[in-house]
């Protein structure tokens, strides 16, 4: 007998911090109505992850050595590779799933082939400095929410708000904008369907981030070129420059 295929695989890339990992394992497990696939792909340079997952017990998490190849984004390609569900969801250890009937809901969205990914709403804490994502979800809004806002206004959010067929990687020699380029990526492949929310929640900016150490803007001012070119361009460094200077 051939086994059935999840509805929907979960990667959580963990990475030496179990407590942020506890509560967002907790709130994808508590999920409803939805047949899931869990992987914790771990990177962790000691074993306490990978005892907090054993704690749980729970017969569809599956826990993977990590990448450990210095770039955390090879964690998260390395999960995504493992999925075995049509539909995936990429949810950090600083994320955290608010609704419980949201993964259902996205697998029935992401049903239409039109659908390219499911978006759920996400409430973003700024921990260390206060959050923008409120004013730019609404500036996309007005707007249409255009993919092509994507680099210099992260309107989508958090991974875990982003809800896509499996296939595509996120790209490795990318840091600050590798959520907002694949996110584009896989948009340019059909439209979003967005759900009623919240759906989402994550701690935003906070000191345990792996990229807590960098200068955001001025990487992202970098970045940018590799993703837009002539006027789009123009505009997204001009957008990036001005909150630079706001500070």
């Amino acid at each position: 007998m051939i086994a059935r295929s999840p509805d929907i695989t979960c990667v959580i890339p963990a990475f030496e911090q179990p407590g942020l990992l506890a509560r967002a394992l907790t709130s994808v497990v508590s999920q409803g109505g939805v047949d899931l696939e869990i992987i914790v792909a771990d990177d962790s340079r000691d074993g306490a992850v990978r005892e907090r997952v054993r704690g749980f017990a729970v017969p569809s998490v599956r826990y993977l050595d990590g990448a450990r190849s210095g770039n955390p984004v090879d964690n998260w390609n390395l999960g995504l590779r493992a999925a075995r569900a049509g539909a995936c969801l990429l949810v950090h250890q600083d994320e955290f799933l608010i609704d419980p009937t949201y993964l259902r809901r996205a697998v029935d969205r992401l049903a239409d082939r039109r659908v390219a990914a499911v978006i759920g709403p996400a409430r973003v804490t700024g921990v260390n400095r206060r959050s923008r994502f409120a004013a730019a979800s609404r500036i996309a809004r007005l707007a249409g929410r255009p993919a092509w806002l994507l680099p210099s206004l992260n309107w989508i959010g958090p991974t875990a708000a982003f809800v896509f067929r499996r296939g595509p990687a996120f790209d490795p020699s990318l840091v600050q904008l590798v959520d907002v380029a694949f996110y584009r990526q896989v948009l340019s492949a059909g439209r979003a369907a967005y759900l009623e929310g919240p759906c989402v929640g994550s701690l935003g900016h906070h000191d345990a981030q792996i990229t807590a150490s960098i200068d955001p803007r001025r990487l992202a001012l970098g970045e940018v070129g590799r993703l837009a070119a002539g006027a789009e361009l123009a505009f997204h460094r001009a957008v990036l420059g001005l909150r630079a200077g706001l500070g």
